[in-house]
């Protein structure tokens, strides 16, 4: 056997290491925990300064983009403003002093605030731009523009043409945007009847060096670095001149109105904050330097570290040292067990479970042969019980000793049997086995309470044995029923099975079982035979003497009643019967003569002349129905039998009546004197009836045979064919002679002369 590789980290000393380490660690995580609480103190100051700092910037700038949107929503409303909007080419020309004073009002409105570095109203009628300096076209306005807003002509058109609705949404009232180095307010202007159409926009750039001038007053700006952002990430101001900024993803994603968190930067760990402004979809960033708070606290952090070092260092070494000194004497005891098994270091988890695992073994082994000598006995018990009921039991075996020989628990000699046949849906397609096994359960824990069971398999069915208790033998019968109740209703739930029983009578002694198995196997055919879908007892169809129910007088009414060729009143005594014959209380042998008694009666009644032997060959009635084994299998193939001889009644009275039937056979033979099968046998055969008998009724209706008419039909076609000049070959042919020495000798027997000389006359 291979032997596994000892491993240390599976083994019971490592565990013990384990344990001593958890009580090193007590002191040490006591450490840890003031070390992470001195840390997050630090943390959490720095986090405060800078929310504190945040909040400082946020109401500065706040407040100065607010009065911005006043100022925006009060030009939008302007009567000037939107007199000039409303400009056409035409009529701007003539407004000019109207133009120089909406000029004026925005120099007024620029110069009342620092924060506003120019106001620009766009008119989309005269596409010019009206400042509070210059007024003039919105291509050479863009190019006295062009380095403060560092955009590209289109892209400053597209901003210009805008739309108010913007992939089908409404365009925001007032939004940033950072257009070069310069950020902008933009209000698009709607029309006041159509609202969706833009008449022009108003821009306002804000001054980026009264902000930096407003974060350079605030406290603790000056130690780290803050920038403003739009919700596209888009850095608005900052208060250096960094022209790589970092770019805050959490800022842009997070749905928090603040947050910090620690970012690594150019190498470098620092505290970023951030929190949204109240009045646009800003936010307001801080990025702070980890090491400007942590100077002072840095010396006492290492020597922290230091010792918690160096106390795991020699906690680990002390702890290695005893386990391993503690772990001898169980691995001598692993060893002791090794040997025993030949498995030296063949553990796979730690010692202890190596123990438990050789116990265990032990134990499942005896448990293992339990089973199996348990499932020898069941073997057992089944193969005997089998040959109880086929009827080889060891002769003068009782039961007492058979129970005690085989482990049955019989206390009793009084015995019966019980057939089951199990059915299941389709839907569920339960196995047999499983359904068997399901039943013999069931039924066992339902009856053991009075009677003792013993199942077995027989032909498919399953079969059990009843040792019937002493103090209940008058009503064993009905323990059985109720126990088959309980058990139909549960199994009909959970598995869906369809289960009908057939019982014996009550037997004594073990030779006595066989015939039980005889009678419950009759009882069983029976119900089958019968077509009851309901459980049975011998005893329900014990043969009575009873005088044969088919008399002479009843079967000369039947085949009375055929020979009319009434179908529909000889089904419905049929059906009378089949009713009679059933109702009694006779062997399934003596009802097997009675159905092949009734089919013979059927077949006697076919007319002499109509009764073809070809007819039963190919039907094969008899052989059909002895193959029945149920009551309507046996109805289905005599009323097939009984609708052939009614056919045959019903055509051998249609040509009785029928006074037009020489006719009908002289015009056939006209049609078809040509061919050189026509005979008796072929005309009887084309109207069903035998060739004796249309011959016969021939003769009476023509006052001719049917030979000689043919002959002499063929010899009046073959005189013409000689008047027309054809040869003796050829008119043998066409007339329907097989040949032409046949042909000679008819012509010349209706003729008294031969062809020849027929000819030669004409």
């Amino acid at each position: 056997m291979k032997q596994q590789k000892f491993v240390f980290s599976k083994s019971i000393a490592f565990r013990w290491m384990i344990s001593y380490a958890i009580i090193m660690l007590i002191p040490l995580t006591v450490s840890a925990v003031v070390y992470t609480q001195t840390k997050k103190v630090v943390e959490y100051e720095i986090q405060r300064a800078s929310g504190a700092m945040l909040k400082q910037v946020k109401y500065m700038v706040d407040s100065e983009i607010n009065q911005a949107e006043k100022l925006a929503m009060l030009l939008s409303i302007h009567n000037d403003v939107n007199s000039f909007l409303n400009m056409n080419p035409d009529s701007a020309k003539k407004e000019s002093f109207q133009i120089f004073k909406i000029q004026q009002e925005l120099s007024k409105y620029k110069s009342a605030n620092n924060f506003i570095k120019g106001i620009y109203l766009y008119s989309g009628k005269l596409d010019t731009i009206l400042t509070d300096e210059t007024y003039t076209d919105s291509a050479l306005f863009y190019e006295m523009n062009r380095q403060p807003f560092n955009v590209s002509e289109q892209e400053w058109q597209e901003i210009l043409d805008t739309p108010i609705i913007q992939s089908g949404k409404l365009r925001p009232f007032i939004q940033f945007k950072r257009v070069g180095n310069t950020v902008l307010l933009i209000k698009p202007l709607s029309n006041i009847k159509e609202k969706d159409t833009t008449r022009g926009v108003l821009f306002i750039a804000l001054n980026s060096s009264t902000v930096q001038k407003m974060l350079a007053n605030v406290d603790w700006v000056n130690n780290g670095d803050v920038y403003i952002v739009d919700h596209a990430n888009q850095i608005m101001f900052q208060n250096n001149k960094i022209e790589s900024p970092p770019i805050f993803s959490f800022v842009e994603t997070d749905n928090k109105e603040a947050d910090s968190s620690f970012m690594t930067i150019a190498g470098t760990e620092n505290m970023v904050s951030f929190i949204a402004s109240d009045t646009s979809d800003w936010k307001y960033v801080s990025v702070f330097p980890s090491d400007t708070f942590w100077e002072k606290a840095r010396e006492i952090r290492n020597l922290n570290l230091l010792g918690l070092l160096v106390c795991f260092l020699i906690g680990g070494a002390v702890i290695y040292y005893f386990a391993r000194r503690n772990y001898n004497p169980v691995r001598e005891l692993v060893n002791v067990f090794a040997y025993a098994k030949q498995e030296r270091s063949m553990w796979r988890t730690d010692e202890f479970s190596f123990i438990r695992e050789n116990a265990l073994a032990t134990i499942r082994e005896r448990d293992d042969m339990s089973s199996r000598e348990y499932k020898q006995l069941r073997v057992l018990q089944a193969y005997y019980l089998t040959r109880l009921l086929k009827g080889q039991a060891e002769e003068g075996l009782s039961a007492q000793e058979a129970a005690g020989r085989y482990h049955l628990n019989w206390s009793t000699d009084h015995f019966a049997v019980l057939l089951f046949d199990i059915g299941s849906d389709e839907a569920s397609a339960t196995s047999m086995n499983l359904s068997h096994f399901i039943v013999s359960n069931i039924m066992l824990d339902i009856a053991q309470e009075f009677h003792s069971l013993s199942f077995t398999d027989m032909d498919g069915m399953l079969a059990a044995v009843i040792n019937i208790h002493k103090d209940r033998v008058s009503v064993w019968k009905e323990d059985m029923e109720q126990a088959l109740v309980k058990t139909l209703e549960f199994t009909d739930q959970r598995y869906r099975l369809q289960i009908v029983m057939a019982g014996s009578e009550q037997e004594v002694g073990v030779a006595g079982i066989h015939q039980a198995y005889l009678q419950a196997l009759e009882a069983q055919e029976y119900r089958l035979f019968s077509e009851e879908n309901v459980s049975i007892w011998y005893g329900d169809i014990e043969p009575l003497e009873a005088d044969y129910y088919l008399s002479i007088n009843d079967e000369l009414a039947f085949i009375n009643i055929i020979k009319t060729g009434d179908l529909e009143k000889a089904t419905e005594k049929v059906d009378e019967i089949l009713n009679q014959v059933f109702s009694s209380q006779s062997s399934i042998e003596m009802l097997k003569c009675a159905m092949i008694d009734l089919a013979s009666s059927m077949m006697k009644s076919v007319p002499l002349e109509a009764q073809q032997a070809q007819i039963w060959e190919e039907s094969r009635p008899m052989k059909r129905l002895l193959a029945c084994t149920t009551r309507g299998e046996f109805r289905q193939e005599l009323l097939q039998i009984l609708q052939m001889v009614c056919h045959k009644i019903n055509d051998k009275l249609s040509l009785l009546s029928n006074t037009g039937i020489g006719e009908q056979v002289a015009e056939y033979v006209e049609k078809n004197y040509d061919d050189m099968n026509l005979s008796v046998s072929m005309i009887g055969a084309e109207f069903g009836i035998t060739p004796q008998y249309v011959s016969r009724l021939f003769k009476e209706q023509m006052e001719l045979g049917l030979h000689d008419f043919i002959s002499q039909t063929r010899t009046s076609k073959a005189k013409l064919l000689l008047q027309q000049g054809a040869s003796i070959e050829e008119t043998s042919s066409k007339s329907g002679f097989s040949s032409s020495s046949a042909f000679i000798r008819v012509f010349k027997k209706y003729e008294g002369i031969t062809p020849g000389k027929y000819k030669n006359l004409q």
